[in-house]
């Protein structure tokens, strides 16, 4: 009896140690462009898209970089809204080069990134962030509950492990995790988009992708879960033959550089700026391949322009181009990976006009929340914070994003609402179960008390003078002559 109130406690603290309120993981792959899938090399990949909903492509934001990207997903915002607008920038009013940090993912403090509206919107509500960009830093001046900083020295294992321990953290279970793999961005800037390395890391990814779902399924949380899968961009193939030198066509110290490949910021010393901009058109002439743009001449479609940290100047390399940062970096990829840069060399390049296919992320999800073997059209980067916020049943902060290009992915609402009715269920069977099982215990003590009592005063009543003895030689007394 003892043991079955143990293992009522056991399993009633089990369904409560996760979350009451809806779960999401969102995983992100770094440049896994959408066509990877032709390469054969995430066979379970392309079955669990099967499994949910998927879109063949995804319409990112301009540029199609990194940090860019990821910001966009977590607020919803455009580039020239959120601020990050490059890996790398230079402020105007600082005067200064910014590159990853505090700084330059709070442009405007009063944007809410997903992982902080889901904690603001209530107290049992926990956040993490496995490595995502930006995810370490506070917003609001709060850290989220979970957060690891970048360490590509963690495997990717022990990454998921972690993501697990969060969600069934006793304390403070998390019911948003952002989780962000490097590669095949790593390695494929080094070896191309196309190599045999980029093919290997794919089935690596493919590996940790079943890794997850199968530590999901061990922990029973497999309906209770939705995990949607996707990348920031894509990228494209580009040899040193394309390799384009603007250095030459300008003075020195007139002029100051941020940003890289294939977008590069140009901001003049005072009262050079016209000469530089018609020094760059000249030479854009001559070289072919790239274009330039004064700041109110950037197109307004890429939502960009409009922002203090956009450069006076912005050069945009044609798809397959670069310029003389490209070929700095090939020099240290070929020391860090011990190979012979030639005219063939193929390396990774991303950050083009998102129209380009070859820029295009991929998505799919799957989930209690999520429609089965669906497909639907593809959508834009920035409509996945309304997905968060329905699936999370959060009230969204105002996006450029829109719910209309993504209700499709998920299931009707009462569909949504069935697993936490199910789960509170569950819970209160087991709680009345447990109830039950005290009381009964209590109840036996009590009549196995009161026998005892009743035995006592039978015998005070007929042996008065024998009471002295022990209670097993009166029981003895109490029974038939004959037993």
């Amino acid at each position: 009896m003892f043991l079955l109130v143990i293992l009522s406690c056991f399993l009633f603290s089990f369904v409560y140690t996760l979350s009451d309120h809806p779960i999401l993981i969102v995983v992100s792959y770094d440049a896994f462009r959408y066509n990877f899938f032709n390469k054969n090399a995430n066979p379970y990949m392309l079955k669990l898209r099967q499994h949910g909903t998927y879109a063949k492509y995804m319409n990112n934001v301009f540029p199609t970089k990194t940090f860019p990207n990821h910001h966009s997903i977590a607020t919803g915002l455009y580039p020239e809204s959120h601020g990050v607008i490059g890996n790398s920038y230079y402020d105007p009013v600082k005067k200064q080069l910014v590159k990853f940090g505090y700084e330059m993912f709070h442009y405007d403090d009063s944007i809410v990134p997903i992982w902080r509206l889901n904690e603001m919107a209530g107290r049992t509500r926990y956040s993490g962030s496995m490595m995502w960009p930006g995810g370490q830093f506070p917003y609001q001046g709060k850290n989220i509950t979970h957060y690891q900083e970048f360490n590509p020295a963690i495997r990717w294992h022990k990454r998921i492990d972690t993501v697990i321990s969060w969600l069934e953290d006793p304390e403070k279970p998390a019911n948003l995790v952002m989780v962000y793999f490097e590669e095949p961005d790593t390695h494929g800037h080094a070896f191309g988009p196309e190599s045999k390395t980029v093919f290997n890391l794919l089935q690596l990814l493919d590996n940790v992708t079943l890794y997850l779902e199968q530590q999901l399924e061990l922990k029973g949380l497999t309906e209770k879960v939705d995990v949607i899968h996707l990348s920031d961009h894509g990228m494209t193939s580009v040899c040193p033959p394309h390799f384009i030198d603007i250095k030459k066509y300008l003075q020195p110290d007139t002029y100051k550089l941020a940003g890289s490949t294939p977008g590069l910021h140009i901001i003049p010393n005072e009262a050079y700026e016209s000469e530089i901009y018609n020094l760059l058109t000249n030479a854009s002439e001559i070289e072919g391949h790239f274009k330039v743009y004064s700041k109110y001449e950037i197109p307004s479609r890429w939502r960009f322009k409009n922002n203090r940290r956009v450069p006076p100047i912005f050069l945009l390399a044609d798809e397959g181009y670069g310029f003389q940062d490209l070929a700095a970096n090939a020099k240290e990829y070929a020391k860090k990976y011990n190979f012979t840069v030639t005219d063939k060399s193929q390396f990774g390049v991303h950050g083009y006009d998102n129209l380009i296919p070859d820029m295009r992320p991929f998505f799919m999800a799957r989930g209690p929340s999520i429609k089965i073997n669906h497909e639907v059209s593809p959508f834009d980067t920035v409509d996945l914070f309304s997905l968060f916020c329905a699936v999370l049943k959060l009230k969204c902060t105002t996006n450029d994003g829109s719910f209309e290009n993504v209700e499709d992915i998920l299931l009707p609402e009462t569909g949504n609402n069935l697993l936490p009715i199910i789960v509170v269920i569950v819970g209160a069977v087991l709680l009345v179960l447990l109830l039950i099982l005290c009381a009964a215990v209590v109840t036996l003590l009590i009549i196995k008390r009161q026998q005892n009592i009743t035995t006592t005063a039978a015998l005070n009543k007929r042996f008065p003078q024998n009471f002295s003895h022990s209670n097993i030689e009166a029981k003895h007394l109490l029974e038939p002559e004959d037993a």
